[in-house]
């Protein structure tokens, strides 16, 4: 007997206490609290298929997931039971059923992320950012950008051991800077893990003056994930949205 109800799902979350998205034995994860309130709703076992993972300390905006189920429920019964019984750090944000062959994985055409970074003291921020003191050269950073997105090879930004895409489409990456707040936002086809936290790492030291512009063009040029070894920690990072 196949299960024959698919349903999305789009999620919210603080990854502050959690070991990232991905269940994983002895650690506390997004996707163990969540089928933990599916089974108790369906009273089946219930494999949620995200998006991507998230690591650990890493946050959401929109993240989405799909899960099959023997059981038919409308949408808004799933979306009220979730946000009734989740922690007050996960939320739903909508509920629906869609073709069985949809897959949040792999029918992803695309994703948002973004990265906060505070340049004055702010204990409101504190876990939803990295805190840097030091005084930037915004338009270095820029030209760090400029030359990053010209990149479809990010190896050299990623994580070295793990399965390694060359053909990233990056369509948007820029900042903004409101006098406070550096943000970095970039939009692609896909992404490397660590990626986006090692291009703000590297960009970050050349807006500081310890990497220059033709040192990040050599790294980008190795393709190699041992060359990059900036990496932004992981509370600035928001998964912002997912395209399909």
């Amino acid at each position: 007997m196949k299960k024959n109800h698919n349903y999305k799902l789009t999620v919210r979350y603080i990854g502050s206490r959690y070991h990232g998205w991905q269940r994983q034995p002895n650690h506390i994860t997004v996707q163990q609290v969540i089928e933990d309130c599916l089974e108790n709703l369906f009273k089946e076992k219930i494999t949620l298929i995200a998006s991507g993972r998230t690591d650990a300390g890493v946050h959401a905006l929109g993240q989405v997931a799909n899960f099959k189920t023997f059981s038919y429920r409308k949408p808004s019964e799933i979306y009220k039971y979730l946000n009734a019984t989740l922690p007050r750090d996960i939320g739903v944000l909508s509920v629906e059923e869609v073709p069985l062959s949809f897959n949040a994985r792999f029918s992803a055409k695309g994703k948002t992320y973004f990265y906060r970074i505070y340049t004055k003291p702010d204990p409101f921020l504190y876990g939803f950012g990295w805190y840097i003191s030091k005084k930037f050269d915004i338009r270095k950073m820029e030209e760090a950008l400029d030359l990053i997105r010209k990149y479809r090879d990010l190896k050299s930004l990623s994580k070295k051991g793990e399965y390694l895409r060359e053909d990233i489409d990056i369509r948007e990456l820029f900042l903004r800077f409101d006098g406070k707040i550096i943000e970095i936002h970039i939009t692609a086809s896909h992404f490397l893990r660590y990626m986006v936290r090692k291009i703000v790492g590297h960009t970050v030291r050349v807006g500081t003056g310890s990497l220059s512009i033709k040192q990040l063009k050599e790294i980008l040029d190795a393709s190699d994930p041992n060359r990059g070894i900036y990496i932004a920690p992981p509370e600035g990072l928001f998964l912002k949205e997912v395209y399909y």
